[in-house]
């Protein structure tokens, strides 16, 4: 071999040498590995792309860049590539597809076939070395068109072993012929081009090691051969690439000049923004890799279009956490868009601005936390919820539409609202998700105004709850209407459970009921009155709700006080088909007490109407108490559940089940029926008879529990178990369309025919099926009690 580094053919390769080995401290061949799927794709496009090309196309031919080896026994012996293997067996198999593609296996078994041996092979397992014999001299008898999978033809022919099927060089080369044989298989006279040697569609440069004095161990040392290109290596090359069809025109500004889009990407990738991303490396394997696949990840779930049919789709895979994040998925999937590029130079470019440290592009993390939303992104992207993508979005956007005049304040404001509005609106589905980011694109052009915009224009439907976007044209009014009205908004905001939802306090202060709907045209006096009524609310607001929900009062003052005084004004109780909620404390929750504030069912009102009865400056639990005692003409549910707050307390969850024309009240340990439930009347008389203590007149009725249930086939019921005559009788009492029920077995009173003749005619049990019961008003029920128990002590002496 007297040429160095000039390019050189496959065919001219072995006509240079008897043989081409991979030798054994080769590993073995990998390009067909699942993991490789993205560079075996990649390069095969490029192959085919190269071949479909005319010989006479002025194009350089596709080089594929040094393959290093060394000659065996000399010049006169078998060629072994210690780098390139992987290009030249991609080739080899390429070489004998296209023949089969073109009729022309006569011609390419006398360019691989040495009478008795491949001419080209692996030494690696003698395994190996057989497939390829096999291989070379297999020429198929179907037509390719005709073969819907070739790696099944292959391993179903008898000279294909199958011990073969645990060599992985031999699985690989399946998996490559299989990937061969789809994007190939629709052309036509490819062999003849392939080994045309005059006008050349492939070539390598061979450079063999003896020339440059170098062994087969220094050379492996130096070569640190068998490291694969990491994902983001990988995503980082064709990324450059496609960076050139997406800007082939478009220019940036670099140092003092412009450089092309591409250009940009590549430096700066190599230089800033790996000083950005090298803070936040593996400490393991010094390494950030797998950080910035995540981030853009993160980075394409905002720069989706909502308008593409497959939205919702992509923005389910992208919330995948097992999905592995390469350029093959990405470029697949159409995520690599203008769109997206421009987002992920513009954000890089701001949070890099400092080097290794992340500059925010906000003042402060009051409205969005960018340090707290870039750890997540590049730790567990698919977690980011939709609230937190559309914050996302609203930066990025606002970056991208004012690059080069980012003005802070204006970006706060628009943070401001885009997070008002994302935190109370419902985003929850893909679909929602997709609303909101389209409702950004309108917001987007008036963002460096938003308040204007809010206050002047008529804003329809944008994608966000309806009522929150009222509210911020409100608020925005307000603003710009009479400067005092801002740090009021700001706090009120600001509190860690209505975030951004205070629509109830402009309501309650009088701003919602102003018959004037122009804030401008109010006058200074008028702005001073709401304003000190709003301060008012806002205290007695945070008084009642915490950061979480609400305020909990001191455990000796009474449970449940909020709860029970607000019952004592009015039904405040939220309701979502049969279940009725005391209120529960997540923002996301049917039963929320922000839905309440929200004025949904119009029972924020009752939440107003209790204020007005507090004060602000005195301790809160006596005034609760005061509300709780002196509730007069109240519906007898209501004034069970006000005067006995171990009825909430049973309701683990909060709620309650009031079916349509029943009489009973149900209360839920959990949500549904299946689950222990009591019922409300006979559970409060449960409660009533334990708080009286000692009652002489009910001794005989002392042994006593509840029995709550779990099923609709019974009812819950209060039941006594007391004493007669020797024997323990099971009295049951239970509710029943508005009145109670007293039940006694007959079968337990077989042996006591006295006492059931007593209870028939003192008591007023009737015999019915077996039992001996009687219906008695709610109201009487302690006066039938006290029969009940005087009867059975009478038995009893």
């Amino acid at each position: 071999m007297d040429e160095i580094n000039q390019p050189i053919t496959f065919r001219q390769l072995l006509s240079k040498c008897p043989r081409i080995e991979v030798p054994l401290i080769q590993r073995d061949y990998a390009q067909g590995r699942e993991s490789e799927k993205e560079v075996r794709q990649h390069f095969l496009k490029a192959l085919h792309a190269a071949l479909i090309l005319e010989s006479g196309d002025s194009g350089p031919p596709l080089n594929l860049d040094f393959v290093y080896g060394s000659m065996e026994n000399g010049a006169s012996g078998s060629f072994l590539p210690l780098d390139g293997q992987q290009r030249l067996t991609t080739l080899f198999l390429l070489h004998w597809y296209l023949a089969w593609r073109d009729d022309q296996h006569s011609q390419f078994k006398r360019l691989l076939w040495d009478g008795r041996h491949a001419r080209f092979t692996y030494g690696v397992r003698p395994s190996s070395t057989e497939f390829f014999d096999e291989l070379v001299q297999y020429a198929p008898d179907s037509a390719p068109e005709d073969v819907p999978t070739l790696r099944l033809m292959v391993e179903d022919r008898p000279w294909f072993f199958s011990h073969w099927r645990l060599d992985p060089t031999i699985q690989s080369a399946l998996v490559m012929l299989e990937d061969i044989h789809y994007l190939f298989k629709p052309t036509a006279g490819l062999f003849k081009r392939l080994t045309n040697d005059e006008r050349p569609a492939i070539t390598f440069q061979l450079l063999p090691l003896e020339h440059f004095g170098l062994t087969d161990d220094l050379y492996i040392k130096m070569n640190a051969r068998g490291k694969p290109l990491t994902p983001f290596e990988t995503f980082k090359a064709r990324f450059e690439e496609l960076l050139i069809e997406l800007f082939p025109t478009e220019k940036r500004t670099l140092g003092d000049g412009e450089v092309s889009v591409a250009e940009f990407f590549e430096r700066r990738i190599d230089t800033r923004w790996t000083d950005f991303f090298w803070a936040h490396k593996n400490a393991k394997t010094n390494t950030f890799d797998d950080l910035v696949i995540n981030l853009l990840l993160a980075l394409a779930r905002v720069s989706l279009d909502p308008s593409n049919p497959n939205f919702n789709q992509d923005t389910s895979a992208l919330g995948d956490k097992q999905l592995s994040g390469t350029f093959a998925l990405f470029h697949e999937r159409g995520w690599l868009t203008r769109g997206f590029a421009e987002n992920l130079i513009v954000l890089l470019e701001a949070w890099s601005i400092s080097g290794g440290k992340q500059a925010p592009v906000l003042p402060n993390s009051r409205y969005f936390d960018e340090a707290a939303l870039f750890l997540k992104a590049i730790q567990q992207p698919a977690a980011l919820d939709y609230t937190e993508l559309v914050q996302f979005a609203a930066l990025v956007f606002y970056l991208r539409h004012h690059e080069g005049n980012v003005q802070p304040i204006d970006l706060k404001e628009w943070m401001r609202v885009v997070r008002n509005l994302s935190a109370n609106t419902a985003i929850e589905r893909p679909e929602e998700y997709g609303r909101s980011l389209t409702g950004l694109t309108k917001l987007l052009p008036h963002s460096h105004r938003i308040l204007e915009y809010l206050s002047t224009e008529a804003v329809g439907p944008i994608g966000f709850s309806p009522q929150q976007v009222r509210e911020e044209v409100l608020k925005a009014k307000l603003i710009l209407a009479d400067a005092a009205w801002r740090d009021r908004i700001d706090r009120a905001e600001e509190h860690g459970y209505f975030f951004g939802q205070i629509e109830f306090l402009l309501d309650f202060c009088g701003v919602l009921a102003h018959p004037e709907k122009d804030p401008t045209k109010w006058g200074n006096t008028v702005h001073a009155n709401l304003q000190t009524e709003f301060d008012l609310y806002l205290r007695k607001a945070q008084i009642t709700f915490g950061s979480s929900g609400l305020a909990l009062t001191k455990p000796a003052a009474g449970e449940h006080l909020w709860k029970r005084a607000l019952l004592a004004i009015g039904d405040y109780l939220l309701s979502n088909g049969s279940n009725s909620s005391f209120l529960t404390d997540p923002p996301s929750n049917w039963d929320s007490w922000k839905r309440l504030l929200r004025g949904d069912d119009g029972k924020r009102t009752y939440l107003k109407a209790l204020w007005d009865r507090l004060a602000h400056d005195a301790d809160i639990e006596p005034q609760l108490n005061d509300v709780i005692k002196s509730a007069t003409d109240l519906e007898p549910w209501r004034a069970i559940i006000v005067g006995t707050p171990e009825v909430i307390t049973y309701c683990g969850l909060q709620k309650i089940r009031r079916e349509v024309c029943s009489e009973e009240i149900y209360l839920l340990n959990k949500t549904q029926m299946n689950g222990n439930h009591a019922e409300l009347f006979s559970y409060g008389l449960y409660l009533d008879l334990g708080k009286l203590g000692v009652d002489h007149e009910l001794s005989a009725l002392a042994s006593r529990y509840y029995e709550s249930v779990s099923t609709t086939d019974a009812e819950p019921r209060l039941v006594f178990r007391p004493e007669c005559a020797g024997q323990r009788l099971k009295i049951a009492v239970e509710s029943s369309n508005g009145q109670f029920l007293v039940c006694v077995s007959r079968s337990e009173l077989a042996s006591l025919p006295e006492l059931a003749t007593a209870l028939r005619d003192d008591v007023g049990l009737d015999e019915q099926f077996g039992t001996l019961s009687r219906r008695v008003l709610r109201a009487d029920i302690h006066e039938v009690l006290r029969q009940v128990a005087s009867t059975l002590q009478k038995f009893s002496t």
